[in-house]
């Protein structure tokens, strides 16, 4: 995957995050390492919510499996999860 697409990625997921969980909440500045677990963004409605955007906007299902903590820490690594199950199998 080309890093632009990923860049494009991180980009979507951030818009969706300042959209849809902070939704009017003062954090300070959002960036890509901001805690989003940590700092109660992310509760399981809200995460629900985040892998049904990332189905529908990214064409990617997220397996029962990938649902964990280190994969919805932050958008960083939710972008590295998108990233990865698009990679083509070989």
């Amino acid at each position: 995957m080309a890093d632009d697409e990923r860049v494009d990625i991180t980009r979507k997921l951030v818009e969706f995050v300042e959209k849809h969980l902070l939704d009017g909440k003062d954090v300070g500045e959002l960036t890509t390492t901001t805690p989003l677990l940590d700092w109660g963004l992310l509760n399981s409605i809200e995460t629900t919510r985040l892998v049904a955007y990332i189905r529908e906007e990214f064409s990617v299902r997220v397996p029962p499996t990938e649902m964990v903590a280190r994969h919805f820490k932050d958008i960083e690594s939710i972008a590295d999860l998108v990233t990865s199950l698009r990679a083509p199998v070989a």
